[in-house]
């Protein structure tokens, strides 16, 4: 493995065991309030690249649950270069975890868990933004398995700016290709770094 750790109308996270929420698609609209108060644990740490062609993202962060319930962690992430002008360089920082939630996999063959997790922050230093990032952790290197991830930015009127890995032409994004190795929603392939995701006790 590869290592490196409001209110939209409908979003669901994917579920922690114990809960009923399926994995969904960013393309499907979302709400983003939702309380994981209640399960025990859970962590998931991501570093690395997202790159194609001339297009580049890079991730560092981590995030966890307590065995308090509460949902902590820090978030950046680089816009180095995406087809979307006015994020070309622009950096955004976590204020505050809004959500993280777990699913095993469902193909452990090509991938050991999935996480999907809502951050609110800036981008370079202005408030209001929320980001959406979708995980899947592969567990191991080699034999055709590798690490996933997806970046959704929201405006504070919860307007999709960017979507790094969409089939959606009316989306913004889409620059970088999508990978089915794990079931849930469409991600790309992780360079250079790891996802990697302790599920819930």
């Amino acid at each position: 493995m590869r290592w490196l750790g409001l209110t939209l109308s409908t979003l669901a996270l994917l579920s922690i065991p114990g809960c009923n929420d399926s994995p969904t698609s960013p393309d499907e609209a979302a709400s983003f309030d939702r309380s994981f108060a209640g399960h025990s644990a859970g962590r998931l740490v991501v570093g690395g690249q997202i790159r194609e062609g001339e297009w580049k993202i890079s991730i560092v962060g981590h995030t966890d649950i307590g065995t308090d319930g509460e949902v902590r962690g820090r978030w950046q992430t680089k816009f180095h270069s995406v087809s979307i002008p006015e994020f070309v360089g622009t950096t955004f920082v976590s204020t505050r975890i809004r959500g993280l939630g777990f699913a095993p996999s469902d193909n452990p063959a090509e991938c050991i868990a999935r996480s999907n997790m809502v951050v609110e922050g800036t981008l370079d230093g202005e408030p209001g933004y929320l980001l959406r990032v979708l995980a899947a952790d592969a567990g191991k290197i080699g034999g055709g398995a590798f690490d996933t991830i997806r970046i959704v930015i929201y405006d504070s009127d919860e307007t999709v700016l960017y979507d790094s890995t969409t089939s959606n032409p009316e989306r913004p994004g889409g620059d970088f290709p999508a990978v089915a190795n794990c079931a849930g929603s469409t991600r790309a392939e992780l360079d250079d770094g790891n996802v990697k995701i302790w599920l819930p006790d």
